[in-house]
C-alpha cells in the first residue's frame, strides 16, 4: 500500500491530488502499527485534512518542487520502515514534518 501511495503522490497532477495520495500514505504507516490508538489518531488528523483550513494551506503551498521533495522524504521513510530500521525511519519522519511545519506555517525549530 505504502508503494502505491508513493507512485501516486509522484504521478499526482494536482494540489488536491497530491492531498489525497499524501493523506493515505500517511495513513498506510498507521495501520502497519496495528496500534488501535495510532490508528485512531491517524484518522482524526485525517479528519482535521479535509477541513477548508487545510486544503487553503496546501493549495498555497503546493508546487512541483515541493511535491518532488515531498516525495522523495516519503521514499526514505518508507524504506527505513522496509529495512525495519526504526531510528532512521523516525529521523526521516521527522525531517518530513519539520519541512511540512516550515512550508504551511513558515515556522521553523
Amino acid at each position: 500500500e505504502m508503494h502505491r501511495c508513493l507512485a501516486g503522490g509522484a504521478d499526482a497532477t494536482t494540489s488536491e491530488e497530491f492531498e489525497r495520495w499524501d493523506t493515505l500514505l500517511h495513513h498506510s504507516f498507521a495501520l502497519a502499527t496495528h496500534n488501535v490508538v495510532l490508528i485512531r489518531v491517524s484518522t482524526l488528523l485525517i479528519e482535521s485534512r479535509s477541513q477548508p483550513i487545510w486544503g487553503s494551506l496546501k493549495r498555497r503551498s503546493f508546487t512541483p518542487e515541493l511535491q518532488r521533495s515531498c516525495c522523495g522524504e516519503h521514499e526514505a521513510i518508507v524504506a527505513a520502515l522496509e529495512d525495519r530500521n526504526s531510528d532512521a525511519a523516525g529521523a526521516a519522519m521527522r525531517t518530513h514534518l519539520r519541512h511540512v511545519r516550515t512550508t504551511l506555517l513558515g515556522a521553523s525549530g
